[in-house]
Parts: structure tokens; C-alpha cells; sequence
């Protein structure tokens, strides 16, 4: 409705700035509403009474990136919806001491964690400690390092063939 509206309705032309932002906005609305059907940025800044094309661009620009973020936090939504379900069939078994069920929901619960930007990136993912992480290992020696390809006279990606 509100697009048969504005395309029935004449929005007067504007030189300069104007400080009616419900104009702004029909305006704004109607520059997309103009680029969706195929105008260019010029036609459209001449319709509308823009300075420049340019100006027309940005707006476009702006509303698609409004759009975008709309869907990235629908998508973000889903998918954290999708792991709250997860867990939700995994934690009666991780609370009753099943092993594999507690690594599933703390993977679970870091994936989630992650997705939300409250850590980083993991570097290393989520297991229980084992019998072999109860011994003693050794401790390695520094190994000596050898001089890189550069000093010895050699270069890298060398193949022979010129």
C-alpha cells in the first residue's frame, strides 16, 4: 500500500538541505522504489530533485546495507535457535554423566558462544581429558634451527627452468 502511495503521490523537488525528514524518508523510499524498476542514478536524482547521482547512490546503497544487516540478524536468530534445540535434546544425557553427551553440549554451547562474538574463534576444540593426558610427558629439547633458503644461497620457488 505504501508503494502505490508514493508512486501516485508528487514529492516536491528540494534544493539544498530540507529539515522534513518525513519528506527525506518518501523520498528516499521512492529512490529505491525508482532504482528497483530500472532508472538510473541520474534519472532518478533529476526526478526527485537531487543535487547529484551520487547522492542517489548512497541512498540505495545505504538501504541495501539496512536490508542486509536485517537478514545477518534473521540468519543469527535461526542459527542460535537451531543450537538452543540442540542442546535441549543433548543435556538430559549430559547431565546424567554420559560422556559423549557432555562433549556434544560443551561443543555446543561454544559454537553458540562464538557465533554471538563472546570468544574468539576456537583454536582448539572441546575435550575431556584422557588417561594419556594424566601421564608425564617428555619434554622435547629446543631443536637447533637450520638458516633459511635466503642465506644459503638458494631461492624459494626455484625450479631450474627460466
Amino acid at each position: 500500500m505504501t508503494a502505490q502511495l508514493l508512486e501516485t503521490v508528487v514529492l516536491p523537488r528540494v534544493s539544498g538541505r530540507h529539515r522534513d525528514r518525513a519528506l527525506a524518508s518518501a523520498r528516499k523510499c521512492r529512490a529505491i522504489q525508482l532504482k528497483l524498476q530500472g532508472l538510473t542514478y541520474q534519472q532518478i536524482a533529476d526526478e526527485l530533485g537531487y543535487t547529484s547521482r551520487g547522492t542517489v547512490y548512497k541512498i540505495v546503497k545505504t538501504a541495501q546495507a539496512i536490508q542486509l544487516t536485517g537478514a545477518v540478524e534473521e540468519h543469527l536468530d535461526i542459527e542460535v535457535s537451531r543450537l538452543n534445540a540442540l542442546q535441549a535434546a543433548v543435556w538430559p544425557a549430559a547431565i546424567s554423566g554420559d560422556l559423549r553427551a557432555l562433549v556434544v553440549a560443551a561443543r555446543i554451547i561454544e559454537a553458540r558462544c562464538r557465533l554471538l562474538g563472546l570468544i574468539g574463534p576456537a583454536t582448539k576444540r572441546t575435550t575431556l581429558p584422557t588417561a594419556a593426558d594424566a601421564r608425564p610427558t617428555r619434554r622435547r629439547l629446543p631443536s637447533a634451527r637450520l638458516p633459511g633458503p635466503h642465506l644459503i644461497g638458494v631461492r624459494p620457488f626455484d625450479s631450474g627452468v627460466h
